[in-house]
Protein backbone atom coordinates (compact mmCIF):
# COMPACT_ATOMS: atom_id res chain seq x y z
CA UNK A 1 0.00 0.00 0.00
CA UNK A 2 1.17 3.53 -0.76
CA UNK A 3 1.77 5.93 2.09
CA UNK A 4 -1.22 7.90 3.37
CA UNK A 5 -0.84 11.57 2.35
CA UNK A 6 -0.43 14.23 5.02
CA UNK A 7 -2.03 17.21 3.26
CA UNK A 8 -5.73 17.77 3.85
CA UNK A 9 -6.65 18.09 0.17
CA UNK A 10 -4.81 14.90 -0.72
CA UNK A 11 -6.49 13.07 2.16
CA UNK A 12 -9.88 14.19 0.85
CA UNK A 13 -9.11 12.87 -2.65
CA UNK A 14 -7.91 9.57 -1.25
CA UNK A 15 -11.03 9.25 0.91
CA UNK A 16 -13.24 10.05 -2.09
CA UNK A 17 -11.54 7.32 -4.11
CA UNK A 18 -12.01 4.79 -1.31
CA UNK A 19 -15.72 5.65 -1.02
CA UNK A 20 -16.09 5.48 -4.80
CA UNK A 21 -14.34 2.13 -4.97
CA UNK A 22 -16.67 0.68 -2.34
CA UNK A 23 -19.66 1.82 -4.41
CA UNK A 24 -18.18 0.44 -7.63
CA UNK A 25 -17.40 -2.96 -6.13
CA UNK A 26 -20.98 -3.19 -4.88
CA UNK A 27 -22.59 -1.91 -8.10
CA UNK A 28 -20.37 -3.51 -10.76
CA UNK A 29 -18.72 -6.41 -8.98
CA UNK A 30 -15.01 -6.96 -8.54
CA UNK A 31 -14.10 -7.89 -12.12
CA UNK A 32 -15.96 -4.99 -13.73
CA UNK A 33 -14.49 -2.41 -11.38
CA UNK A 34 -11.40 -0.67 -12.73
CA UNK A 35 -9.20 2.25 -11.79
CA UNK A 36 -11.05 4.24 -14.46
CA UNK A 37 -14.55 3.49 -13.10
CA UNK A 38 -13.42 4.32 -9.56
CA UNK A 39 -11.80 7.59 -10.64
CA UNK A 40 -14.87 8.53 -12.66
CA UNK A 41 -17.16 7.86 -9.69
CA UNK A 42 -14.89 9.99 -7.49
CA UNK A 43 -14.81 12.80 -10.07
CA UNK A 44 -11.06 12.71 -10.64
CA UNK A 45 -8.71 11.68 -13.44
CA UNK A 46 -7.59 8.07 -13.70
CA UNK A 47 -4.02 9.21 -13.11
CA UNK A 48 -5.09 10.54 -9.72
CA UNK A 49 -6.13 7.05 -8.72
CA UNK A 50 -2.59 5.80 -9.27
CA UNK A 51 -1.16 8.59 -7.14
CA UNK A 52 -2.75 6.93 -4.10
CA UNK A 53 -3.19 3.27 -5.03
CA UNK A 54 -1.25 0.70 -7.01
CA UNK A 55 -4.31 -1.00 -8.49
CA UNK A 56 -7.81 -2.17 -7.55
CA UNK A 57 -6.40 -4.98 -5.41
CA UNK A 58 -4.57 -2.35 -3.38
CA UNK A 59 -7.66 -0.21 -2.79
CA UNK A 60 -9.72 -3.29 -1.87
CA UNK A 61 -7.14 -4.08 0.83
CA UNK A 62 -7.44 -0.52 2.14
CA UNK A 63 -11.23 -0.89 2.25
CA UNK A 64 -10.90 -4.16 4.15
CA UNK A 65 -8.49 -2.61 6.66
CA UNK A 66 -10.80 0.35 7.26
CA UNK A 67 -13.85 -1.89 7.70
CA UNK A 68 -12.11 -4.02 10.30
CA UNK A 69 -10.78 -0.97 12.14
CA UNK A 70 -14.22 0.65 12.20
CA UNK A 71 -15.80 -2.50 13.60
CA UNK A 72 -13.07 -2.87 16.18
CA UNK A 73 -13.50 0.75 17.32
CA UNK A 74 -17.21 0.15 17.89
CA UNK A 75 -16.75 -3.02 19.91
CA UNK A 76 -15.73 -1.32 23.20
CA UNK A 77 -18.92 0.76 23.22
CA UNK A 78 -20.91 -2.42 22.68
CA UNK A 79 -19.01 -4.55 25.15
CA UNK A 80 -19.68 -4.09 28.74
CA UNK A 81 -17.80 -7.37 28.42
CA UNK A 82 -14.76 -5.70 29.84
CA UNK A 83 -16.69 -4.32 32.80
CA UNK A 84 -17.75 -7.77 33.92
CA UNK A 85 -15.26 -9.17 36.36
CA UNK A 86 -14.64 -12.70 37.55
CA UNK A 87 -17.35 -15.27 38.26
CA UNK A 88 -17.46 -14.34 41.93
CA UNK A 89 -17.75 -10.65 41.20
CA UNK A 90 -20.58 -11.11 38.71
CA UNK A 91 -22.87 -12.63 41.33
CA UNK A 92 -24.53 -9.26 41.82
CA UNK A 93 -25.15 -8.55 38.14
CA UNK A 94 -28.84 -8.17 37.40
CA UNK A 95 -30.52 -11.07 35.57
CA UNK A 96 -30.42 -10.59 31.81
CA UNK A 97 -27.37 -8.30 31.80
CA UNK A 98 -25.20 -10.76 29.91
CA UNK A 99 -27.97 -11.38 27.40
CA UNK A 100 -28.29 -7.64 26.76
CA UNK A 101 -24.55 -7.44 26.13
CA UNK A 102 -24.68 -10.30 23.63
CA UNK A 103 -27.70 -8.77 21.92
CA UNK A 104 -25.90 -5.45 21.55
CA UNK A 105 -22.85 -7.14 20.08
CA UNK A 106 -24.94 -9.22 17.67
CA UNK A 107 -26.67 -6.03 16.53
CA UNK A 108 -23.26 -4.51 15.90
CA UNK A 109 -22.00 -7.49 13.89
CA UNK A 110 -25.28 -7.64 11.97
CA UNK A 111 -25.08 -3.96 11.00
CA UNK A 112 -21.47 -4.45 9.88
CA UNK A 113 -22.44 -7.24 7.48
CA UNK A 114 -25.78 -5.85 6.35
CA UNK A 115 -24.54 -2.38 5.41
CA UNK A 116 -22.76 -3.79 2.32
CA UNK A 117 -23.34 -7.54 1.95
CA UNK A 118 -22.08 -7.54 -1.65
CA UNK A 119 -18.80 -5.98 -0.57
CA UNK A 120 -18.44 -8.46 2.27
CA UNK A 121 -18.89 -11.35 -0.15
CA UNK A 122 -16.29 -9.90 -2.52
CA UNK A 123 -13.81 -9.67 0.35
CA UNK A 124 -14.53 -13.27 1.34
CA UNK A 125 -14.02 -14.48 -2.22
CA UNK A 126 -10.90 -12.43 -2.94
CA UNK A 127 -9.08 -13.41 0.25
CA UNK A 128 -8.71 -16.91 -1.19
CA UNK A 129 -6.70 -15.42 -4.06
CA UNK A 130 -4.94 -12.53 -2.32
CA UNK A 131 -2.67 -13.46 0.63
CA UNK A 132 -2.27 -9.81 1.66
CA UNK A 133 -6.02 -9.34 1.84
CA UNK A 134 -6.38 -12.60 3.75
CA UNK A 135 -3.81 -11.38 6.28
CA UNK A 136 -5.63 -8.07 6.80
CA UNK A 137 -8.96 -9.81 7.38
CA UNK A 138 -7.30 -12.42 9.57
CA UNK A 139 -5.67 -9.77 11.75
CA UNK A 140 -9.01 -8.00 12.12
CA UNK A 141 -10.77 -11.18 13.17
CA UNK A 142 -7.94 -11.95 15.60
CA UNK A 143 -8.43 -8.58 17.33
CA UNK A 144 -12.14 -9.27 17.73
CA UNK A 145 -11.48 -12.81 18.92
CA UNK A 146 -9.09 -11.46 21.54
CA UNK A 147 -11.91 -9.28 22.89
CA UNK A 148 -14.14 -12.33 23.17
CA UNK A 149 -11.37 -14.28 24.90
CA UNK A 150 -10.86 -11.40 27.32
CA UNK A 151 -14.53 -11.63 28.27
CA UNK A 152 -14.42 -15.39 28.70
CA UNK A 153 -11.32 -15.17 30.88
CA UNK A 154 -13.21 -13.00 33.36
CA UNK A 155 -15.18 -16.07 34.37
CA UNK A 156 -12.09 -18.12 35.23
CA UNK A 157 -13.38 -21.17 33.39
CA UNK A 158 -11.45 -24.05 31.91
CA UNK A 159 -10.85 -24.27 28.17
CA UNK A 160 -11.31 -20.51 27.76
CA UNK A 161 -9.83 -20.63 24.24
CA UNK A 162 -12.31 -23.27 23.15
CA UNK A 163 -15.24 -21.38 24.67
CA UNK A 164 -14.14 -18.13 23.00
CA UNK A 165 -13.73 -19.92 19.67
CA UNK A 166 -17.23 -21.38 19.89
CA UNK A 167 -18.78 -18.06 20.90
CA UNK A 168 -17.07 -16.26 18.03
CA UNK A 169 -18.04 -18.95 15.51
CA UNK A 170 -21.66 -19.12 16.68
CA UNK A 171 -22.13 -15.34 16.64
CA UNK A 172 -20.55 -14.99 13.20
CA UNK A 173 -22.43 -17.99 11.80
CA UNK A 174 -25.73 -16.75 13.16
CA UNK A 175 -25.28 -13.33 11.57
CA UNK A 176 -24.02 -14.75 8.27
CA UNK A 177 -27.03 -17.04 8.05
CA UNK A 178 -29.43 -14.17 8.74
CA UNK A 179 -27.80 -11.70 6.32
CA UNK A 180 -26.84 -13.99 3.44
CA UNK A 181 -29.20 -16.93 3.86
CA UNK A 182 -32.39 -14.86 3.68
CA UNK A 183 -34.32 -16.98 6.20
CA UNK A 184 -38.02 -16.55 6.82
CA UNK A 185 -37.28 -15.85 10.47
CA UNK A 186 -37.01 -12.15 11.23
CA UNK A 187 -33.77 -10.45 12.20
CA UNK A 188 -35.35 -9.35 15.49
CA UNK A 189 -36.22 -12.90 16.52
CA UNK A 190 -32.91 -14.32 15.32
CA UNK A 191 -30.83 -11.88 17.34
CA UNK A 192 -33.11 -12.13 20.37
CA UNK A 193 -32.89 -15.93 20.50
CA UNK A 194 -29.21 -15.90 19.61
CA UNK A 195 -28.37 -13.55 22.47
CA UNK A 196 -30.38 -15.63 24.93
CA UNK A 197 -28.67 -18.84 23.84
CA UNK A 198 -25.17 -17.39 23.99
CA UNK A 199 -25.79 -15.81 27.38
CA UNK A 200 -27.29 -18.95 28.89
CA UNK A 201 -23.87 -20.62 29.05
CA UNK A 202 -22.53 -17.90 31.32
CA UNK A 203 -25.69 -17.34 33.32
CA UNK A 204 -25.59 -21.00 34.36
CA UNK A 205 -21.95 -21.02 35.47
Amino acid sequence: MKAIPSQARAKQKRAALIAAASECFVSYGYHNTTAKTVASKAGVATGTFYQYFENKEDILRVIAKQRMEELYQQVPSATEFLELSSKAETAGVKPGATERIFHQVLELIYAFHAQAPELHQILEQRKELDPELAEILGQGEKMLYDRVLMFVNRFNIENADAVAFNLFAMAEGLVHRQVFGRPEQSKVLTLQLGAAMLASYFDNL
